[in-house]
């Protein structure tokens, strides 16, 4: 039905494939770059990023880096486009809250029960809203979307952007979750595991809680904020795994030069805005090396638009797929070809 369908077919396979058959065409055609380009892959960008790490570690003083995992226009139904550039996301943070008892038997219930006493930590965190706030990058994006969304939402966003925390822009953009999500810090939980048999009292009862902080707040403070809301003083709070803050990347001149030399073929009058992530890629492990760090994808989006990301039903439709080969293609030659090369 005019789609290619698989786990990873967008994210990221479709940045892969469109990186890899670019400096492939562009061997053959016997391009030669005027620096030095370093195509960099890793392998667990999902899990610890521990090859991302090590590549980073080895590149530090390049430039900059263009991340293909982020990054890319949308088709408004206007008729509108626009380019977001992700220069910025937020970390990735993973807390685990346990409540620890005596348990018991079934038949002999008690107040003291670990099940429900995380159920109702979690429910506070659940009503919790992490308060708004913003940076030049997430502003830069909602001022360049607004035109390409318009109606309410797009006055809304507008607004945002020229009076940061105005309330009644807030309360228009805050029931959009894929909006929402930029305004501020966000934790959900996500696993639960209580229980050894359905006739003994959990001793012990633990949920999974996964956050996207915004730059500039940090793990502590969530963690803080985490056991706050919850107001259970036995309630253990502990942080998951290594999680990494990056910095926000500035945009290297001569790679914006080189995404607009790609724009006037593929949207004519698009207009270009940094953005922020709310999901996580291993363009942090580059901006923590010092590396300035941005996301330049070949997709575009549409209003209708359904990726169905990390889902077993993740699909690429074949049109998004054609119109996307050439992007890196012709953002290499601009960026690292003669002045005057044809793009």
């Amino acid at each position: 039905d005019g789609f290619l369908y698989g786990r990873g077919v967008v994210d990221n396979k479709f940045g892969v494939l469109t990186l890899a058959q670019a400096f492939m065409r562009l061997k053959r055609a016997g391009f030669v770059p005027d620096r030095e380009l370093v195509l960099a892959f890793s392998g667990d960008e999902e899990t610890d990023m521990q090859t991302t790490r090590v590549l980073a570690d080895r590149l530090k003083g390049a430039a900059f880096a263009v991340n293909s995992d982020a990054g890319g226009g949308y088709r408004g139904s206007n008729g509108m486009a626009t380019y977001g550039i992700q220069a910025a996301e937020k970390t990735y943070a993973t807390f685990e809250l346990t409540v620890r008892n005596e348990g018991g038997h079934s038949s002999s219930p008690r107040a003291a029960n670990a099940i429900y006493e995380l159920a109702e930590a979690l429910q506070k965190i659940a009503a919790h809203r992490f308060p708004v706030t913003w940076n030049a990058v997430s502003l830069d994006g909602f001022k360049a979307m607004a035109p390409a969304v318009g109606g309410e939402l797009g006055r809304a966003m507008l607004q945002f952007a020229q009076h940061p925390g105005d309330a009644s822009a807030v309360a228009v953009l805050a029931k959009e979750a894929g909006i929402d999500r930029d305004l501020r810090t966000t934790c959900v939980a996500t696993m639960l595991e209580a229980g050894t048999a359905e006739n003994v009292l959990a001793s012990t009862a633990t949920a999974t809680v996964n956050c996207r902080i915004f730059p500039g707040e940090t793990i502590a403070d969530v963690q803080a904020t985490l056991a706050r809301v919850a107001g259970n003083p036995a309630l253990e709070i502990k942080v998951l795994g290594e999680p990494v803050e990056s910095p926000v990347s500035e945009v290297p001149v001569e790679a914006r030069r080189a995404l607009d030399a790609v724009l006037a073929v593929r949207a004519p009058g698009a207009s270009v805005s940094t953005y922020m992530e709310a999901g996580g890629t291993d363009g942090l492990w580059f901006r923590r090396a010092g590396v300035p760090t941005v996301a330049m994808g070949p997709l575009f989006a549409t209003d209708g638009s359904n990726f169905a990301f990390h889902g077993n039903n993740e699909r690429l439709p074949l049109a998004a797929f054609n119109d996307g080969l050439d992007h890196y293609y012709r953002f290499i030659k601009a960026l690292a070809g003669p002045a005057d090369a044809d793009q």
